[in-house]
């Protein structure tokens, strides 16, 4: 399910006890270094960190996911890798459903995460649509086929 919320993502209220998730597709240089990503780099300079090691690590990580511990507590951040800069928009779709599913798999079993209706809540932007250069209608059609997670996607 999606649900849209107007407001920005960085104000999402943690529920008490609960660990939040916040997702962002990312490119696999690892660099945060325009659109909301550079708003995550200011924000959690401690992850920023931690995700430029993983991708200078790490090989193959289209379609892919990975979860950060953030600098503030209760914030998880998972970066979706759903471009190189070298894909197009269908690509970047077929990537975005690929890096959703790891994402299902690793959080399936955390007890301490927000959830809605049950189902684990991952806090995103219009996801793509931003320097990707993906249709958002694309990406949200991506979003529906996922029926086990509840997608909240902040608009300003």
């Amino acid at each position: 399910m999606i649900q849209y919320i107007k407001s920005d993502l960085f104000t999402h209220a943690i529920p008490a006890g609960k660990k939040v998730i916040l997702a962002h597709a990312c490119n696999t240089h690892g660099s945060w270094g325009g659109g909301i990503a550079a708003v995550f780099r200011k924000k959690f300079p401690k992850a920023n960190n931690e995700y430029s090691q993983y991708c200078h690590k790490n090989s193959n990580l289209l379609g892919t996911s990975f979860i950060i511990e953030s600098d503030q507590p209760n914030i998880l951040i998972a970066c979706l890798f759903t471009s190189d800069f070298n894909q197009t928009p269908e690509q970047i779709v077929h990537f975005t459903k690929q890096s959703i599913a790891d994402l299902a798999r690793k959080v399936s079993d955390y007890k301490e995460v927000e959830k809605c209706d049950g189902k684990v809540a991952i806090n995103m932007p219009k996801i793509n649509a931003g320097i990707f250069g993906v249709p958002w209608e694309d990406t949200e059609s991506a979003l529906q086929e996922f029926d086990n997670l509840h997608f909240n996607v902040y608009v300003i």
